[in-house]
């Protein structure tokens, strides 16, 4: 080519291009608090402190944010006290630069995570479009949240583990995958999901050599080691250093024992009891991560059942506020109508009709998407309609690679169905874009993004 750049190159930049243009934009709009950034704000903040915190998550998301600050040199002034609470100065914009970056490589990622299952460029083109163009992503990435690094490690980690069994062969890839999978589930348990897929795969591929005759030793201790060892020790360290940075007693010395609070500086403990060591805490905090995730009995009034998620019945609504016109802007965790239904009908179509090139790709697939969804159903405390984003970037894999394969032999249809498909994307990206840049609607204007009742 004229430009010296590989084609093989150009997707993915221009999707990295629209991704972080998109995620960038309006990042210090609104300057308040919004929605959970009530939450992660303070357990950031927490790091810079060093007073112990307690949060029902893994810290690594929470690390990386705080890390980001640092090394821009900036320091929280918020208190994060309440939803809507005005931000002094422009130290949040820190705190929310590294989940605006990482949230616009999420559309390349994916990219990449098509063709290591051999799916083509067009394929990924698609898959990638249609995450770049989704509000609700966008929102999700877009403040101090954690579920960007939680969705670009799981689905990077699933990218290298799928090159080295498809492509490459090369040990590096699997441990990088390993490492990546790892990073993922120390942002939220959520991330299993990821291994899981991955655990589920190699049990499969180690059955067909079995039933071959063979006895794949070497390959099975290989994949524990990537699989379980190296994210346990990942896991194991991420916490040893939320230990390190947080010396001082503080909010969240009421969730642990004594022994635990023992080990922090200015608890108010007796000095007969036994500090625990380092395992003893880790071991300590993860079982109290998973009772309280057990037993939060809170309701919220835009909370949403999972069985509602792929047709997106109730959004979040994240913030709200009245300029002197009498107009409200609103900030709504609502998916692009366009990007979600598309992806829903692809995915129902796949079901029956996908008859793939490599006859597992469409299993890998759909087990992803049940691994990621199903286990919602099991849990009972308050959830919400991002806990499906993940199963959301499945089922859009899923309808970009069956809808190019279907029409591979029909280049000039496939070339307008698309087409038509990415002008879908960016028309509704458009029109709900006030609801997730915080701009001001009439009421009217409001009204006609209403399009189920219960999005009010």
């Amino acid at each position: 080519m004229r430009l010296g750049i590989k084609q093989a190159y150009i997707t993915p930049i221009v999707l990295a291009a629209l991704g972080l243009a998109t995620r960038l934009a309006f990042i210090t709009r609104p300057n308040e608090v919004v929605f959970d950034e009530v939450h992660f704000g303070k357990f950031v903040s927490g790091y810079f402190t060093g007073n112990y915190f307690f949060d029902i998550h893994p810290p690594l998301g929470k690390l990386l944010i705080a890390l980001t600050a640092f090394a821009l040199g900036v320091h929280p002034h918020s208190t994060f006290e309440a939803i809507g609470q005005a931000y002094q100065g422009h130290a949040y914009v820190a705190f929310r630069l590294l989940p605006n970056l990482i949230g616009g490589l999420i559309p390349v990622c994916v990219y990449f995570f098509v063709r290591s299952l051999r799916g083509s460029v067009t394929a990924g083109l698609i898959a990638g479009l249609a995450l770049v163009f989704d509000n609700g992503l966008l929102v999700q990435s877009h403040f101090i949240f954690v579920d960007p690094m939680l969705i670009f490690f799981g689905f990077l980690g699933l990218t290298l583990f799928f090159w080295y069994r498809n492509h490459s062969g090369n040990a590096a890839h699997l441990f990088l995958g390993g490492f990546f999978l790892a990073l993922s589930v120390s942002v939220k348990w959520t991330g299993l999901a990821f291994i899981g897929l991955a655990g589920i795969v190699t049990l499969w591929d180690l059955y067909k050599r079995f039933i071959d005759g063979e006895y794949p030793v070497r390959q099975a201790a290989l994949h524990a080691m990537v699989l379980l060892l190296i994210p346990f020790i990942i896991y194991f360290a991420v916490f040893a250093i939320h230990f390190s940075l947080l010396p001082k007693s503080g909010p969240g010395d009421a969730f642990m024992s004594e022994g635990f609070k023992k080990t922090l500086e200015g608890a108010d403990v007796g000095s007969n009891v036994k500090p625990h060591n380092l395992f003893e805490k880790f071991a300590e905090l993860n079982a109290a991560m998973y009772l309280k995730n057990s037993h939060l009995s809170a309701t919220h009034a835009y909370s949403s059942k999972p069985e509602t998620w792929p047709v997106m019945v109730r959004p979040v609504y994240y913030w709200v506020e009245k300029n002197s016109r009498g107009e409200y802007a609103r900030i709504y965790m609502l998916g692009n109508p366009m990007v979600w239904w598309t992806a829903l009908l692809g995915m129902a179509g796949a079901l029956f009709l996908w008859r793939p090139r490599l006859r597992e790709t469409k299993w890998v697939l759909f087990t992803g998407w049940f691994a990621s969804f199903l286990p919602f159903f099991a849990i009972k405390r308050v959830l919400f309609l991002y806990h499906y984003l993940i199963p959301l970037i499945f089922s859009i894999v899923i309808m970009s690679m069956f809808l190019t394969e279907l029409l591979e032999k029909r280049k000039r249809t496939r070339n307008v169905v698309l087409a038509a498909l990415v002008v879908l994307f960016i028309a509704g990206f458009i029109f709900f874009s006030p609801l997730s840049y915080g701009f001001p609607l009439s009421k009217h204007g409001y009204m006609l993004r209403v399009w189920i009742k219960k999005w009010i």
